[in-house]
């Protein structure tokens, strides 16, 4: 088996709501990610560094049952799902999702040859888009999701959400989200997503908007794909967002890809440019990553990033791993490197 497994762990657990993969009864999974990670921040002849244990270096960290059952080729069914932390206690233990009990997911489904509605708390479809064509799989140091997510705002989990997925037709699928309330300060939300695939070729679009009380609403559109060429993988991703900070368009674009040297070991890497005319914001990210399946479910893992903060912007996130005792935001003229090893145990 050739390996891919951080798209294809972390797709299959945003999608463990659809209920397509399972047959009938409980199903219990898993995805859990420790390690230790290295990290520094320099300017000029000044830096800071730390090593430190943290959960999440590539993936997120949750457990999660699925009930379900089938009538008349009908299936109904709950998922809930709790993501967290393997070292911090108080409110970072629930990093990976909100303070909440299940707080990844904790929705009811209904699928069918019409679709998949589910209603609940859900992945974001719109994020979903980010992990297809993120050149390292979405991990959580050196990859897009420091700019999209943490700095231009889009989230991973909608609360009180419904969404309907269309059955595919010639190869496309299109999905929608609404989110008719949320947490205070935010109001409606919604999404949309198309996605094509023929042979091996991925393309996917999604937008979203997110209403605010008091300050401009966040809007983004985000177009991604991948190409698999033998035992190569190309991936590239472009995301234009617009919020109360970036009045005038936060753009990150990101492209690169990973290649199978063996039935187990496998590299990623990826080069991004995010940029905005607000306070001039211009960070570049280089990283690359190394995967090596030890067995079946459980796989180890290093990496290295380097993120440069050349714009004249402050309190810029440059990880999306956490929590972290070192600082996960950098200055204007700071760069950070990480270098992160660990491992990954996938129970699904």
């Amino acid at each position: 088996m050739q390996l891919s497994f951080k798209r294809a762990f972390i797709v299959s657990a945003l999608s463990l709501a659809s209920a397509q993969a399972f047959a009938d009864g409980p199903y219990f999974y898993a995805l859990v990610d420790g390690g230790m990670a290295s990290s520094k921040i320099s300017s000029g002849s000044t830096s800071s560094s730390k090593t430190e244990f943290v959960t999440g270096g590539v993936v997120p960290t949750f457990v999660g049952m699925k009930l379900d059952k089938t009538i008349d080729g009908i299936t109904v069914g709950v998922a809930l799902e709790q993501g967290f932390t393997l070292n911090t206690p108080g409110s970072s233990y629930y990093f990976f999702g909100n303070g909440d009990i299940f707080n990844r997911q904790k929705n009811i489904f209904v699928k069918s040859a019409a679709g998949t509605l589910v209603m609940g708390v859900q992945s974001n479809i719109a994020f979903g888009n980010v992990l297809m064509g993120d050149p390292r799989g979405g991990s959580n140091y050196g990859s897009a999701l420091a700019m999209i997510d943490g700095n231009g705002g889009l989230g991973t989990v909608d609360n009180a959400s419904i969404s309907f997925t269309a059955p595919t037709m010639s190869g496309l699928t299109f999905a929608a989200q609404y989110v008719p309330e949320s947490k205070s300060g935010v109001g409606k939300a919604s999404r949309l997503v198309a996605t094509y695939a023929a042979g091996d070729m991925k393309l996917g679009v999604s937008t979203y908007t997110d209403e605010f009380t008091g300050k401009k609403d966040s809007k983004g559109t985000i177009f991604s794909g991948n190409y698999k060429l033998g035992s190569l993988t190309l991936k590239g991703i472009s995301a234009t967002q617009k919020s109360d900070s970036f009045t005038y368009a936060l753009t990150t674009t990101g492209y690169g890809g990973e290649y199978a040297l063996t039935s187990k070991l496998s590299f990623d890497a990826g080069f991004y440019n995010a940029k905005s005319t607000v306070n001039t914001f211009k960070v570049d990210t280089t990283a690359a990553g190394l995967y090596y399946g030890i067995t079946k479910d459980l796989k180890f893992y290093s990496q290295y990033a380097v993120v440069q903060n050349k714009g004249k912007a402050n309190g810029v996130g440059w990880n999306f791993a956490g929590p972290t005792l070192f600082p996960y935001a950098f200055n204007a003229g700071q760069k950070a490197s990480t270098f992160n090893a660990g491992l990954i145990l996938s129970y699904f």
